[in-house]
C-alpha cells in the first residue's frame, strides 16, 4: 500500500500538468514524461524523465501502474486538449517527435480505442476530429494491428491445463471486438464522401487479415518453444467479421497464406483447426460457406477443420444437414466436393457420408417434398447426391445397395411423372448414375438422355472426384510484391509482341500443282430433277404422306409442299378449329400428338391476329423529288444519290416549319381474320378439362398437357385483345384457373399465373374495374399470397410481375382520365 500511496501523487501531478499545460515548454515537458513512461522500464527513452526531477528508481512500478489503471485516462486527456491554440503551441516538429510516438508506440489497445472513440463519437468535424482521424489512419498498419491482436492472445504455461484457458471474452475485449468489426461502417457514417481509403472494407479488412496472419506466426513460434497460447480472441474476431459480411474479403487475403503453411507444417494444421472450429456457433455458417467455396481441394479441408464434425454438434448440423438439405448456393461444385470429400477423407468420418447420402436420397425421392421446394433447391440436392455417389467405395456400395435402390425407385417415378422437362432429366441422370454405381453388373436403366445438353452434362460432371491441384499460382503470387508481378506481366507482353512481329512477315503460298485450267460451269440456276410429282391439292398431299411409306422421294416432296398448300386454302377456319379442339380430348392420341394440336392452335391464333406491316413511303420536299426524278435520266444517278441525301437531311434539320404535313400515309384498315373464330379456338378447349378418362386425365397425372393447355388459352386470349368478346373470354379464363391455382405441380402453377397475367393485361381496364371487380380483387389477393408463400421462385417472380404491370395499367388509366 505504501508504494501505491507514493505513486498516486505522481500520477495526479502528471494528469494536472497535462490538463493545465498551454505553453510549449509545459506541453513538451509533460508529453516527454508520458512518452518516457510508455516506453517501458530499462529503455533509453525512460532516462529522459530524470532531467525533470524524477528518479528512474520507481520506473518499474510507475510503468505497471500506468499501463494497468491510468493509460486510458491519459490518452483521453491528451486528445481532449486538441485545439488550434494547443496544437500551434506544440509545433509540428514536437507533434511528430512526441505526440505521435505516444499513440503509435504506446499501449496499442488503449491507443486504438481512444482514437476510434474520438473519431467516431465526435459531434463536430473540427480540428480535433481531423487530427484524431489522421492519427487513426496512421495507426491502421499491419504491424500495429498484429501487435493489437497479440496483446489480446494469452500465453499459457505447460503446467496450465488446456481447459483452464478462458473461452469467454471480458467486457473490454468485447468493446475492442465491436470497434474492429464496425470500423468501416462507423467511419463511413462520419466521413461520408470524404472517407479515406484505409477505412474502406476493401483496404481495412486485408490489412487486418495480414495482422491476423502475423499473430498466428507469433503463436506458431510460441508453440515451437513448448508453450501453449490461447487464440480465442482471434477466432471470435474472424467469426464476427464473417457475420457482418467480410468473410470473402478476409479469406481472399488470409487463405492463400494458410494453404501454403498447412501443406508443410503440422503445427499450422493445429492452429487453423483451433481458429476455424472455435468460432461461435452463430458465426459458423457465415464463415464456413465462404471458406468451403474458396479452399481449392477437399484434401485441405481436413487440415482446417480436423475432426470438428465428430465432436462439435453445431458443425455436424451445419455440414451434414443445413448445407445439404436447406441451403441453396449458386455454383456449388467446389463447396459440395469439399464437404463430401472431407467426410470421406478419413475412416472415422465415412459413416457420415453414408448418412448424408441416405438423407439426400429420401428427400430427393419424396413426391411431397418435390412439390414444396423450389426447382433450384431440388437441383442443388440432386447435385449433392451426385457428389456423394462419386465418393462411395466398394464396401459401402455392397452394404447399402438394397436400401439405396429401394429409396431410388419411387423417386424416379415421381420425376418421370413431372411436367417439367428439367425435372425429368434430373431424375433420369440420377437414376442411371446410381444404378450403374451400386450395381454395375445388374440390369441397367436406359433413358433417352441428351448428353450434349448443358444441364445434363453439368450434372454428370459432379461425380468426378477432383485431384489435388498443388500449390496454386494464386497462393504463390500473394507472397510476391506487386512490382514483381507487374514486371513479369510486362516481360510476357513484350515477348508476345516480339513473337507477333516475327511471325508477321508474309509467307508466300505455294502454287497449286494442277494442270486443270478449265473453269467449272455455273450450276446455280439448274433445277433439281424430281422423281415424284408435286401434289396440287391437300388431298393428294395427305395421300402421299399416308400411303407412300415405301417411296421416300414422294414423302419428301409432299412434306415440302404441305405448308404451301395449306396456306393457299385458309377458308373453313371454324371447321378446322372445331375439329382440332374436339380431337384434343379424344382417345387413341399420344401426349406428343395432343401437344402438337395445342401448338397448332396457338400458332394459328397468333398468325391470324397479327396485322401485316404496310410499306412506308415518306413524302419529301419538291426539290428532293425533282432531284430524284432527274436522277433516273442521269447516267450517274447511283453516284449522286448519297450526297444528295446528305444535303437534303442537312436542309431539313436546319429548316423551321410552322406546320407539318403528314409524313406517313394513313394506315390502311385490314380485316381481323381471327375475330370471327376466336371463340372456336377458346371455349371448346375448356369444357372437358375436368373429365377423368383412362387415356386422358388433365387434373390428375397429365400435368404436362394441363400446363400447355393453360399457356395455349393465354395465347389465344392475347390474340383476341382487339375484339369485343375479349372481356367475356378473360372472365372465363379467370374462372378456369381457379381450380389449378393451388396445383401441386410447379409448372401448372406458373401457367396459371401467366394466364392470370394475360387477363389483367389484355382485358380493357374499364371492364376489369366495373364488370370483374370481385374477381380482380380475389385475384390480386391470390397473387400476393403467391409472392409471399409459394415455394417456387419462378412463380413468385411471375406473380410479382403481374401485380406490378396491373398496378401500372391502373396508374396510367387514372392519369389519362385526370388529364382528359
Amino acid at each position: 500500500m505504501t508504494g501505491e500511496i507514493e505513486i498516486k501523487p505522481f500520477i495526479q501531478e502528471l494528469k494536472t500538468g497535462l490538463q493545465t499545460s498551454n505553453t510549449e515548454a509545459d506541453i513538451v515537458k509533460w508529453l516527454t514524461v508520458v512518452k518516457s513512461l510508455l516506453a517501458g522500464p530499462n529503455t533509453h527513452v525512460s532516462h529522459n524523465i530524470e532531467k525533470y526531477g524524477y528518479s528512474s528508481r520507481d520506473m518499474q512500478r510507475l510503468y505497471k501502474n500506468i499501463t494497468d489503471f491510468h493509460i486510458k485516462q491519459i490518452y483521453d486527456l491528451i486528445l481532449s486538449k486538441f485545439s488550434v491554440e494547443w496544437i500551434s503551441a506544440l509545433g509540428s516538429e514536437n507533434f511528430k517527435s512526441l505526440l505521435k510516438p505516444i499513440f503509435m508506440e504506446g499501449n496499442v489497445k488503449e491507443s486504438f480505442i481512444a482514437l476510434f472513440q474520438a473519431s467516431s463519437e465526435s459531434d463536430r468535424r473540427d480540428l480535433r476530429f481531423h487530427k484524431c482521424v489522421a492519427l487513426l489512419e496512421e495507426f491502421l498498419t499491419r504491424l500495429r494491428l498484429g501487435k493489437l491482436l497479440q496483446s489480446q492472445s494469452s500465453c499459457v504455461s505447460n503446467q496450465t491445463s488446456q481447459t483452464s484457458c478462458t473461452l469467454t471474452l471480458d467486457p473490454e475485449q468485447e468493446v475492442l471486438m465491436g470497434f474492429l468489426t464496425s470500423l468501416p461502417d462507423k467511419m463511413a457514417n462520419k466521413l461520408h464522401h470524404d472517407v479515406r481509403n484505409c477505412f474502406l472494407p476493401q483496404s481495412f479488412i486485408p490489412v487486418l487479415a495480414l495482422g491476423i496472419l502475423d499473430t498466428l506466426d507469433w503463436a506458431r513460434q510460441i508453440l515451437a518453444q513448448g508453450r501453449n497460447v490461447s487464440l480465442h480472441f482471434v477466432s471470435v474476431l474472424i467469426g464476427k467479421l464473417s457475420l457482418v459480411g467480410y468473410a470473402d474479403i478476409l479469406l481472399e487475403t488470409l487463405l492463400p497464406h494458410l494453404c501454403v503453411r498447412v501443406r508443410k507444417d503440422y503445427m499450422w494444421c493445429r492452429i487453423c483447426e483451433r481458429i476455424f472450429s472455435g468460432v461461435p456457433a452463430r458465426c459458423q455458417e457465415a464463415l464456413f460457406v465462404p471458406l468451403l467455396r474458396q479452399i481449392p481441394w477437399f484434401g485441405l479441408v481436413d487440415k482446417f477443420l480436423g475432426d470438428a464434425v465428430l465432436h462439435n454438434t453445431s458443425v455436424k448440423m451445419l455440414l451434414c444437414t443445413k448445407l445439404m438439405l436447406h441451403r441453396v448456393i449458386s455454383k456449388p461444385k467446389t463447396l459440395l466436393h469439399n464437404i463430401i470429400g472431407y467426410l470421406s477423407a478419413f475412416h472415422t468420418r465415412r459413416h457420415l457420408l453414408v448418412e448424408v447420402l441416405l438423407d439426400l436420397l429420401r428427400v430427393w425421392g419424396d413426391a411431397s417434398s418435390m412439390r414444396r421446394i423450389s426447382a433450384e433447391q431440388h437441383l442443388y440436392i440432386s447435385r449433392a447426391l451426385m457428389v456423394c455417389i462419386g465418393y462411395l467405395n466398394e464396401t459401402e456400395k455392397s452394404a447399402n445397395k438394397n436400401e439405396l435402390l429401394q429409396l431410388l425407385m419411387p423417386g424416379v417415378q415421381a420425376h418421370l411423372e413431372s411436367s417439367d422437362p428439367a425435372m425429368r432429366n434430373v431424375g433420369m441422370v440420377v437414376a442411371k448414375t446410381l444404378t450403374q454405381t451400386v450395381e454395375p453388373s445388374g440390369p441397367k436403366l436406359e433413358f433417352e438422355l441428351d448428353v450434349k445438353n448443358q444441364d445434363v452434362s453439368d450434372l454428370l460432371s459432379y461425380t468426378d472426384i477432383p485431384e489435388d491441384p498443388g500449390i496454386l499460382e494464386a497462393e504463390e503470387s500473394v507472397m510476391r510484391s506487386e512490382n514483381e508481378s507487374e514486371a513479369v506481366e510486362q516481360g510476357l507482353a513484350s515477348i508476345s509482341i516480339e513473337k507477333a512481329n516475327s511471325s508477321g512477315s508474309p509467307i508466300n503460298e505455294p502454287e497449286l500443282d494442277s494442270d486443270d485450267d478449265l473453269e467449272p460451269y455455273d450450276m446455280s440456276n439448274d433445277r433439281k430433277v424430281e422423281k415424284a410429282k408435286k401434289p396440287k391439292f391437300i388431298r393428294d398431299c395427305m395421300e402421299g404422306l399416308i400411303c407412300s411409306s415405301e417411296d421416300p422421294d414422294r414423302t419428301e416432296v409432299c412434306l415440302s409442299e404441305a405448308e404451301a398448300l395449306i396456306r393457299k386454302g385458309t377458308d373453313g377456319l371454324d371447321e378446322v378449329s372445331e375439329y382440332l379442339t374436339r380431337e384434343f380430348y379424344e382417345r387413341n392420341y399420344s401426349i406428343r400428338q395432343r401437344l402438337d394440336i395445342l401448338e397448332t392452335l396457338a400458332s394459328a391464333a397468333q398468325e391470324l391476329s397479327c396485322v401485316k406491316k404496310q410499306s412506308v413511303h415518306v413524302h419529301t420536299s419538291n426539290n428532293e423529288l425533282a432531284s430524284g426524278t432527274s436522277g433516273f435520266t442521269s447516267s450517274s444517278s447511283s453516284e449522286m444519290l448519297p450526297w444528295q441525301e446528305v444535303i437534303q437531311r442537312r436542309i431539313e434539320s436546319n429548316t423551321r416549319r410552322f406546320a407539318h404535313g403528314r409524313t406517313q400515309p394513313e394506315p390502311v384498315p385490314t380485316l381481323n381474320r381471327f375475330a370471327p373464330v376466336a371463340g372456336d379456338f377458346f371455349y371448346p378447349l375448356m369444357y372437358r378439362v375436368d373429365q377423368s378418362d383412362p387415356c386422358l386425365d388433365l387434373m390428375g397425372r397429365d400435368n404436362l398437357l394441363l400446363f400447355r393447355l393453360l399457356y395455349t388459352l393465354a395465347i389465344v386470349l392475347n390474340s383476341s385483345k382487339n375484339i369485343p368478346a375479349c372481356s367475356k373470354m378473360g372472365q372465363a379464363l379467370l374462372e378456369f384457373t381457379w381450380p389449378v391455382r393451388l396445383h401441386h405441380d410447379n409448372c401448372v402453377r406458373q401457367a396459371a399465373v401467366v394466364a392470370t397475367m394475360t387477363v389483367l393485361l389484355v382485358v380493357p381496364i374499364h371492364a376489369l374495374i366495373s364488370d370483374l371487380s370481385v374477381e380482380v380483387t380475389e385475384t390480386r389477393t391470390w397473387l400476393g399470397d403467391v409472392v409471399e408463400q409459394d415455394p417456387d421462385t419462378e412463380c413468385q417472380k411471375l406473380a410479382a410481375q403481374a401485380l406490378f404491370l396491373f398496378q401500372d395499367r391502373i396508374k396510367k388509366e387514372s392519369e389519362s382520365a385526370t388529364a382528359s
